[in-house]
């Protein structure tokens, strides 16, 4: 991972960041990408980055090559296009655009002119979050334009670390492959292997070598045994795993491979230093992967000071660390020091950076105690260039609420001061351009915070970026982003050398109006469609509910309809206050407003529910038989329940209570006691007609006293539970004591395989004189035991 110190408008930010480089792209062949690494799951999110730097709309396809470990749902698309603007950028959300995916898989992407067949340059990255959608860890690549019949990765790590290598077969046909792991003993690991068709392959050395490597420190070659079958590598590190949810780690980074071993490696970043919050440590990874030594020289590029080399040997199949922080102690210029690396050898070889930081360390303040907060790592690039190109970028908030920074670091090779310009390239077509001098054999930054009012266009925005030196200069360029405000997740990525088309954006980004949204109520749990009104929508939109991302059901350029998460008993059902609603598209995010919620309850039942009260008067002569006066209860047991929640802040002043009753009515039988329907055959229409936190199920006696068979009763009672929990309800089944035996344990059975919540109104409900219907006190004491079951429910 990266350090960087950021110096603009007098304020010093340090930063860390994952890099990942890519062989130089070429205009003519820009067509077409491959990203060997990927995943779309309940602990990784995935996002890939598209640029089109030119002046046509395009058609871009990605078709996903998922690893054999991977499920997919049956029917599942794996290949989808989506429209790209001129001069614009796209975010291709895995888990909303490939919602069949769960797992592992790499991609290829491709695009065309609009309306046509010829192929057109892009630029491509993918980004990944985790764990369990908290993004306090991250990592990004850029993808490649050609698969190549071998890839060298100089970084590997055993025992703190996971290391991962992920290999793309691109080919219609299985691949035979050769890995080998080059390690810092100089010992050599080697096997073959094939790979299925159309697939990622994901090999896990220190699982697979415990012995040989299940600590040690390891550079991987893996070459195509099969002449005309290129393949993609590259190689993901996770650390620190996290003590909670599913136990992945809270921080990683990945590296794309190099085809080739060069001379020559360019490096435009690296820290050694740090402050009172955060400090920062910087290893060089070098990998000799020829049978002779050789001699590296590297050239620390140090903000302020001259230039300063040193030489290290590098024996034959070997992989050496050079922990440069540890260099500081003699060479002191490189102690808390800024600096870019020029990295040259006798004999080819591959370079990479790693980077870490976290907290100070007590002994030197300069360093980060372990394990660190986060860390990121890229290869170098082997040439210099008048042209970078990144396709993600990002400034200000997300749909979640959560802040980015992104920084573009710039190394200046030359021995004159250079001109670069960004270009800025939103998601609706527009962008902003910006200038920096770069001095002599020094660095620059570019971070287009919108605190400064030359990039306030771009606040709160995803975009792409281009730099081009305007002398047609060669440079070095890579970029940083990290998320919140301590740097605890983070990535960085070396960009890819362009000599095709950069457009001038046409007009500054637009600014997306939103003019309302409804509902403006949502019940507690949420699970409700949420639609935003408004205008200039467009790209692929995100709505977030206090940070949890919502199902996008419906979009256009003036209205997207989403479901709000859904919130369980299992899960939690959070408090009242208020839910913030936030929007992305175009590239921007908004806030659209908060929501307010709602505690929600339905009782639907028969007359118990409906409070029926019976009442027997004795005879006057000269009848001869008792007389039954039929009212109701004031309240029955569903308006207690609902003043008790009120009463209650858990469930707030405004809970409601919906008394479904309907006096003779049979769960399983039309027609009982005059009532059309049955219980079965209304739930539906009343839970899709409003939404509920807590459907109270209290029915069945009368089915058995019309005659009906308890187990079909019971299948009824079943089907009215599923149909309320398929709504997002928690269910309660329910019974009154006066209800036979055999009905309750059968109910009771049933609940359980369903695992339906239970409350059993007891022999505590005082039964009136028909010896069938509670009295008023009876009714009060349901209402009490409803709360009593709710408040046990409701976490």
């Amino acid at each position: 991972m990266s350090l960087t110190s950021i110096r603009l408008a007098g304020l010093v930010s340090m930063l860390g960041v994952l890099l990942l480089a890519s062989g130089p792209a070429h205009a003519q062949d820009a067509s077409r990408w491959f990203l060997a690494e990927g995943a779309s799951n309940a602990v990784l999110d995935q996002e890939i980055l598209v640029a089109n730097p030119g002046t046509s709309a395009l058609s871009v396809t990605v078709r996903l090559l998922p690893d054999p470990s991977a499920v997919i749902a049956p029917g599942a698309v794996l290949t989808k296009t989506f429209p790209l603007g001129a001069a614009s950028r796209l975010t291709v959300r895995v888990a909303q655009e490939f919602p069949g995916l769960n797992g592992a898989a790499s991609a290829e992407v491709s695009a065309v002119v609009n309306n046509s067949t010829t192929p057109a340059d892009i630029v491509v990255e993918r980004s990944m979050y985790f764990p369990d959608g908290t993004r306090v860890g991250a990592h990004n690549a850029s993808g490649v334009t050609q698969a190549a019949p071998r890839w060298v990765l100089a970084e590997g790590a055993s025992g703190a670390f996971s290391t991962f290598i992920l290999v793309a077969n691109p080919n219609g046909t299985a691949t035979s492959v050769r890995v080998q792991y080059l390690k810092s003993t100089g010992d050599v690991i080697s096997f073959d292997a094939v790979l299925p068709a159309n697939s990622r392959t994901t090999f896990w050395p220190q699982n697979d070598y415990p012995a040989q490597l299940g600590s040690a420190e390891f550079s991987t070659v893996v070459e195509s045994l099969e002449a005309g079958k290129p393949i993609v590598a590259e190689r993901a590190m996770y650390f620190d795993p996290s003590p909670t949810g599913s136990g992945f780690a809270r921080s990683g980074h990945d590296a794309l491979g190099v085809p080739e071993s060069s001379r020559e490696w360019y490096f435009a970043e690296g820290f050694t230093g740090g402050n009172a919050q955060t400090a920062f440590e910087t290893f060089l990874l070098l990998a000799n992967t020829s049978g002779v030594r050789t001699t590296v020289t590297v050239e620390y590029q140090i903000d302020g000071v001259a230039v300063v080399s040193t030489d290290y040997g590098l024996e034959p199949n070997q992989r050496l660390t050079v922990w440069v922080d540890q260099e500081g102690r003699r060479i002191s210029e490189l102690r808390a020091a800024s600096f870019g690396m020029y990295v040259t050898a006798t004999q080819p070889i591959v370079a990479e950076r790693a980077m870490y930081w976290g907290t100070p360390s007590v002994a030197d303040p300069t360093t980060p105690t372990f394990p660190w907060r986060e860390g990121h790592a890229t290869a170098g690039s082997p040439v210099s260039a008048p042209k970078w190109a990144f396709a993600e970028g990002r400034e200000g908030l997300d749909a979640a609420g959560r802040p980015y920074s992104t920084f573009f670091l710039i190394a200046n090779p030359n021995t004159t001061p250079i001109t670069v310009r960004a270009t800025f390239m939103t998601e609706d077509g527009g962008g902003i351009t910006s200038t920096i001098t770069v001095p002599q054999r020094g660095r620059a930054n570019i971070w287009p915070t919108a605190a400064l009012p030359e990039f306030a266009a771009l606040a709160n925005r995803r975009f792409a970026t281009f730099l081009e030196s305007t002398g047609g200069e060669s440079f070095v360029a890579e970029r940083a982003m990290y998320l919140f405000g301590d740097f605890a997740s983070g990535h960085v990525n070396m960009g890819t050398p362009w000599t095709g088309t950069i457009a001038t954006p046409s007009r500054p980004p637009n600014s997306v109006g939103i003019s309302g949204f409804t509902p403006t109520e949502m019940r507690l749990s949420g699970g409700e469609a949420i639609t935003i009104t408004g205008s200039g929508f467009s790209g692929t939109p995100e709505v977030t509910v206090d940070g949890i991302p919502a199902v996008i059901t419906a979009f256009s350029s003036t209205s997207i309809t989403a479901t709000a998460p859904l919130r369980t008993a299992a899960t939690g059902f959070g408090t009242l206050a208020a839910s913030r609603i936030r929007l992305t598209t175009a590239g921007q995010t908004l806030t659209v407003g908060n929501i307010s919620r709602v505690f929600r309850v339905m009782t639907i039942g028969d007359s118990f529910t409906e409070g029926q009260l019976v009442e027997r008067i004795p005879p006057v002569p000269p009848a001869t038989q008792p007389t039954q006066i039929y009212t109701f209860a004031d309240p029955p047991y569903p308006e207690g329940l609902e003043a008790l929640l009120r009463a209650d802040p858990r469930f707030g002043s405004n809970a409601d209570v919906d008394n479904e009753g309907f006096s003779g009515e049979c769960a399983s039988i039309n027609g009982c006691s005059m009532n059309p329907s049955s219980g079965l055959g209304r739930m539906p229409g009343l839970v899709a007609a409003k939404k509920f936190d807590v459907v109270i199920i209290l029915e069945g006696f009368n089915d058995l006293n019309a005659g009906g068979n308890r187990d079909t009763a019971v299948t009824a009672l079943r089907n009215m539970g599923r149909i309320a929990r398929d709504s997002g309800a928690t269910v309660l089944m329910g019974r009154i004591h006066v209800m036979r035996s055999d009905m309750w344990d059968a109910i009771r059975t049933m609940a359980g395989q369903e695992q339906f919540l239970r409350v059993d109104f007891g022999t505590s409900v005082e039964i009136g004189t028909d010896n069938v219907h509670p009295t008023q006190d009876g009714y009060d004491t349901m209402a009490g035991i409803a709360f009593g079951a709710i408040r046990s429910a409701i976490r």
